[in-house]
């Protein structure tokens, strides 16, 4: 009798090192249909490891230390267990010059950056360094981050890994920039931690496509935003087009991506009409391999693999409401690391978090709706057609949460974790894990919300009184942290990335019970986990 071909059949060790290929849900259906398979599975910390990365939306990092399989196994998982009984009082705490209390603000591998963009300064902070982290201190003194006359800043973006800061100004015809057509808009690539062109930029300055179609027209850029992803920087920018009679205005959107290492000049450029009273209508962000997503009314998907060609749109996914106000949120800062720092695994582009937040046409009163995505369902795009929005109802419920306040709030987002606080009142910090495996590895700690959340949505718009009902699912698990705030504190801003919760808070001081508006104070409070 012939022998049965199969599987099983196979040696055991060949049958493991296939297993090894395989993704955590393959590894764990192949494990659940078969006893000799569950068998190799318990006893293997190698397999146990696999499934823990792809649990938590890991990809593993090669050739990064010494650690055996079980060894870097245990450290994951009491790395996530971590997040659910975070110690509040291991904070440590840095005082901002106040000179930038009230400038912009961003935390990235290990530093705080601070600009202001009205005095022209900019300042790079080391927060208390981990281990072998690389560090970078700069104070520009006012007025000389570009030497121009007649500049108005309108965004500046630093990059800690690649050592890059990117400044975009508008020169216009005379101090009054503001109001005067635009001569030139420039985006100057320089060393962060020293000044000069970036030695790996293909030029110290990236050229701006005009619109196609309006060369005679007047165009005046209103607003500008700044993102990068390794290689590739992308800049979006509202502008007003008026005739030279001045006679027709029209307020329209423009996304250009370049290579900066490579070329800086670009064909990969985007383009489209916005509403005249909506003109914050449009976010964009990077995914990670080469992918673009434009959030409008929409949520469009696109390839920019060549960015001698216009980027292609591989998909669309309608919102269930439209909004005046939007912001997209997609921390890149876990996934790049500055090589001096050695990591066991990075977030998977592919599974991880988006935090979409949505307003009404008053930013101060309208309620806000935060909407968090898995962005796995960017990534399956199989058999999706790119012309026809995607309707809600079949992507949307089950690979999304939405949270509503009535006023504003902070949120950040790190891999699969969301840090969010509500700000009325004394501030309350919650933690969300919407990892698949957070419900093992919060060992009873913290709440699990699998059951469906319902809110319902008036009309962000005002065009109409209906309101609109909206059930999510996605599951996570919750903790709210035990963190007490001052009375004269005001939660200015908030972050999160794999090891560390930061927390920029300002206010002022009180003397004999009377508040001293004069001793006024920013800082910046580091959590540990």
């Amino acid at each position: 009798m012939t022998p049965e071909a199969g599987f099983l059949c196979l040696a055991e060790e060949l049958q493991f090192h296939i297993l090894t290929f395989l993704s955590c849900r393959d590894i764990l259906r192949c494990t659940s249909v078969c006893k000799a398979l569950r068998q190799m599975y318990m006893s293997s910390s190698e397999l146990q490891y696999i499934v823990e990365l792809g649990g938590q939306g890991l990809l593993p990092v090669s050739n990064t230390d010494d650690h055996t399989p079980a060894e870097r196994l245990q450290l994951l998982k009491d790395r996530s267990h971590a997040w659910f009984k975070v110690d509040i009082r291991s904070s440590k705490t840095i005082s901002i010059p106040v000179e930038l209390y009230y400038a912009g603000k961003i935390i990235a591998d290990g530093h705080l950056y601070l600009w202001n963009q009205v005095e022209h300064v900019a300042m790079i902070i080391p927060i208390p360094p981990k281990p072998s982290q690389h560090t970078i201190e700069r104070d520009w003194l006012p007025r000389t981050l570009c030497s121009p006359p007649h500049t108005a800043y309108l965004d500046i973006f630093m990059d800690p890994v690649q050592n890059l800061i990117v400044i975009t100004h508008a020169i216009g015809g005379g101090p009054e920039v503001a109001w005067l057509p635009e001569v030139a808009l420039y985006v100057d690539l320089e060393a962060l931690d020293g000044g000069g062109v970036h030695p790996q930029a293909a030029g110290p300055r990236l050229f701006l496509r005009g619109l196609p179609g309006y060369e005679d027209h007047i165009i005046q850029t209103q607003s500008v935003r700044l993102k990068d992803s390794g290689r590739y920087i992308a800049l979006s920018r509202s502008v007003v087009v008026c005739d030279t009679a001045g006679t027709s205005f029209e307020s329209m959107w423009q996304l250009q991506i370049w290579d900066w290492q490579y070329s800086t000049t670009s064909n990969s450029v985007l383009a489209c009409t916005l509403h005249d009273e909506f003109p914050n209508t449009i976010d964009f962000c990077f995914l990670g391999n080469n992918r673009l997503l434009v959030a409008t009314e929409d949520l469009k998907i696109y390839s920019f693999e060549d960015i001698s060609q216009k980027p292609q749109l591989l998909a669309c996914f309608a919102m269930p409401v439209a909004s005046p106000n939007i912001e997209c949120l997609l921390s890149m800062d876990d996934i790049a690391h500055s090589p001096q720092i050695q990591t066991m695994n990075t977030p998977d582009p592919k599974h991880r978090l988006l935090c979409l937040t949505t307003c009404g046409v008053d930013v101060d009163l309208s309620p806000r709706q935060i909407y968090i995505i898995s962005t796995r369902i960017f990534f399956d795009l199989d058999g999706m057609a790119t012309v026809k929005p995607i309707p809600w109802e079949h992507w949307g419920p089950s690979n999304a949460r939405i949270f509503q306040h009535s006023y504003q709030c902070k949120v950040h987002v790190s891999g699969n974790r969301v840090l969010l606080a509500f700000t009325v009142g004394t501030p309350v910090l919650h933690i969300m894990d919407f990892s698949p495996l957070a419900v093992t590895n919060r060992r009873g700690l913290g709440r699990v919300v699998n059951e469906p959340s319902m809110i319902g949505i008036t009309d962000p718009i005002g065009l109409s009184s209906e309101t609109f009902t909206m059930t999510t699912s996605l599951p996570y698990v919750e903790v709210v942290l035990d963190k007490k705030f001052g009375f004269n504190d005001e939660l200015e801003n908030i972050w999160i990335d794999k090891d560390r919760i930061y927390l920029v808070t300002r206010g002022w001081t009180e003397e004999r019970g009377v508040a001293d508006s004069s001793a006024s104070f920013s800082r910046l409070e580091v959590i540990d986990v």
